[in-house]
């Protein structure tokens, strides 16, 4: 008793001399290292191999906000939450992740640091792909993806891409899982990155795998194994060892499956790898089961149970008990047989022997009839149901394949609005929040630039998905022709309703009625002032002062672009001088007419206008988050009835 009092004393020193000597350790590395990302770095690296308590936590928070409290760079402070998210995510605190990382976020967005930025966009991407959440998991590696590929921050666009080919691989997605993965393989070869290379070709082997084309999954799983052994990535090639011998079960060549499981997981128990080892059990159950070996699928099975229990990851599969079943009921029909016999040479001196043959014959005549109607009902089932697979398949992936072309419609819409580049060049502070109903949006924004000023517009498209698609195609080649002839907002709004008329040949009898609504503004910066040119066709423009506690708006003409109305339609133009601190708002109706709420009620125009003035303070960065999060609660569990489109701009 006394001897194990002294082991907890040791031990409970010992756990409180390791935290002392870290935290003096991490002090003085601090106190000798000059850059602030570098002290930030330091930090969070001796941390990250330790099993860290709430109270590591909290000092090492502290000290990282210290440091970066003394920094002149305000995104300093977002590098912070970027790296203590970083640290939350290695110890599987995921939930933690995310709160820094979002707070990483406004502060990165705010100072415009773009490489921050697409880095806490991938820090909550993973997260959410831990938590299982793949909804935000791809809204967030798209993002990511768009940042870098901006900001050509290959490394980042390439694990973007990986990711959501995993994701779209687990959804049994797969012909956006090969065009994910594909485009990661392009990048690796570019990049000449070996061990990335190995991944993309195991990722491509697992996707042609669950379409069932076995060949080329094992062409691109051995080029994994190759080059792994090359690079002597024992993790690797166990992983991609188990994989060959999985699709090889698959095409029942099980010399060749066994052969490459035994060498995978005699691999992964050298290194101690308890996931991979516990696969490559798994597999070999599989394999002996499919080999009609059930006493050895069994034993297997046994072991990978074992396994599992000992990693505590896990629960058991229930193919253990049915596989130990099969097996027992082997060794329970010989014995019934051997039986049988006895009791069948006793009944032979029995001299109602034949009484017993006649009522068996009988019983086994009606059974014979019951099985065969059985046998025809199941067939004729069966044949139904194989039927119903079939056209459940070709429907699935039709689905499949028209999601896929809408994705990659969205890549070309997207391409198509106006680049960052030019937004930044020509405004100071600004967000634009672009929500599509759809996978692609008929809600479209527009800018171009001249000597003189700069033009934006916000322009509402009939529909949403892939008819509104095409008509933000039609409305943004129409725009382009229109500034080439003018740069007043009414001019090109006349030009624009006369293009988009002619686009759908509604100067007939048999034209459509649709069309677009739309708010354009041109900026022209002036001394100490800013000149607004505005012109609406049913969108507003709204307008805070710097001090004032409400919402200026200035209406827009009551008239669409295109559809029924007139060629020679005038549109009204107006203008407005906006001094510095002054904000002005231009957007589609989506946000306001979303249904949601306690009571199921739209937001509503005047809930908008008070939520932009309760905020107005707010960066418009960070303003832009607290719409969209607003947004998300609002809606709840309702669908998105419209596409959202709200560009906010400060001078």
């Amino acid at each position: 008793m006394i001897r194990k009092l002294y082991i907890s004393l040791f031990l409970l020193c010992a756990v409180f001399l390791n935290a002392q000597i870290s935290i003096d350790t991490i002090n003085k590395t601090v106190d000798t290292t000059q850059k602030v990302r570098k002290k930030i770095n330091k930090v969070t690296q001796l941390s990250r191999n330790r099993k860290l308590t709430n109270s590591d936590f909290d000092f090492i928070r502290n000290k990282l906000v210290e440091i970066a409290s003394k920094s002149d760079k305000k995104s300093d402070l977002g590098y912070a939450y970027y790296q203590l998210g970083l640290l939350y995510s290695n110890q599987k605190k995921h939930n933690e992740a995310i709160k820094y990382s979002f707070e990483g976020l406004k502060i990165s967005e705010a100072e415009k640091d773009t490489f921050l930025t697409a880095h806490l966009n991938h820090r909550l991407a993973t997260s959410y792909y831990e938590l299982k959440n793949n909804a935000y998991a791809k809204k967030y590696f798209y993002a990511t993806l768009a940042i870098s590929a901006n900001i050509k921050n290959d490394e980042d666009v390439v694990w973007s891409l990986t990711s959501l080919g995993t994701i779209f691989k687990n959804e049994n997605i797969l012909d956006s899982a090969l065009f994910y993965n594909k485009k990661a393989l392009e990048l690796r070869i570019k990049l000449k990155d070996k061990k990335g290379l190995a991944t993309a070709y195991n990722n491509l082997g697992l996707v042609y795998k669950k379409k069932k084309d076995y060949d080329l999954a094992l062409n691109y799983l051995n080029k994994a194994l190759a080059l792994r052994k090359e690079l002597n990535d024992k993790k690797g090639m166990a992983g991609a060892s188990i994989n060959i011998g999985n699709v090889c079960i698959q095409k029942k060549d099980f010399r060749k499956a066994l052969e490459s499981i035994y060498y995978g997981t005699a691999i992964a128990r050298e290194i101690k790898d308890g996931d991979f080892y516990k696969n490559g059990i798994d597999a070999l159950a599989n394999c002996y089961y499919d080999m009609k070996d059930y006493k050895m699928a069994a034993d297997y099975r046994l072991k990978h149970k074992n396994t599992v229990d000992s990693i505590g990851t896990y629960e058991m599969d229930k193919q253990i008990s049915e596989l130990s079943a099969q097996y027992e009921t082997g060794k329970k029909d010989s014995e019934l047989a051997l039986k049988e016999e006895q009791i069948k040479s006793k009944t032979a001196q029995n001299s109602k022997q034949k009484v017993l043959i006649i009522a068996s014959c009988l019983a086994l005549f009606m059974a014979l009839i019951a099985v065969f109607f059985i046998y025809r009902s199941f067939k004729q089932n069966k044949k139904s149901a194989i039927q119903l697979a079939f056209k459940n398949k070709l429907i699935e992936e039709k689905n499949k394949e028209i999601t896929d072309s809408i994705n990659y419609a969205r890549i070309i819409q997207q391409s198509l609005l106006a680049p960052v580049s030019v937004l930044d060049k020509n405004l100071r502070d600004y967000f634009i929040l672009y929500k599509p109903k759809d996978i692609v949006s008929g809600d479209f924004y527009w800018a171009a630039e001249d000597d003189n000023g700069f033009t934006i517009a916000c322009v509402d498209c009939t529909g949403h998905g892939v008819p509104g698609a095409f008509m933000s195609l039609i409305g943004k080649e129409n725009l382009d022709k229109a500034h080439s002839k003018s740069n007043s907002p009414q001019k090109i709004l006349s030009e624009l309703n006369k293009g988009v008329k002619n686009s759908l040949n509604q100067n007939g009898a048999n034209g459509t009625k649709d069309g677009m609504d739309a708010a354009i503004v041109r900026i022209q910066k002036n001394e100490g002032t800013t000149s607004l040119t505005y012109s609406g066709a049913n969108r507003p423009l709204w307008v805070i002062r710097k001090n004032t506690l409400e919402v200026e708006e200035i209406k827009a003409t009551k008239q669409a672009i295109g559809g029924f109305t007139d060629n020679d339609q005038v549109f009204e133009e107006q203008t407005i001088i906006l001094y510095p601190g002054d904000s002005f708002y231009i957007f589609t109706d989506g946000y306001a007419d979303q249904f949601g709420g306690d009571k199921q009620k739209k937001i509503t125009t005047k809930l908008f206008k008070e939520l932009l003035v309760k905020n107005r303070m707010s960066g418009l960065p960070t303003l832009k988050n607290l719409l969209d999060d607003f947004f998300i609660n609002w809606k709840g569990n309702n669908e998105q009835i419209d596409d959202i489109l709200v560009i906010g701009i400060k001078v």
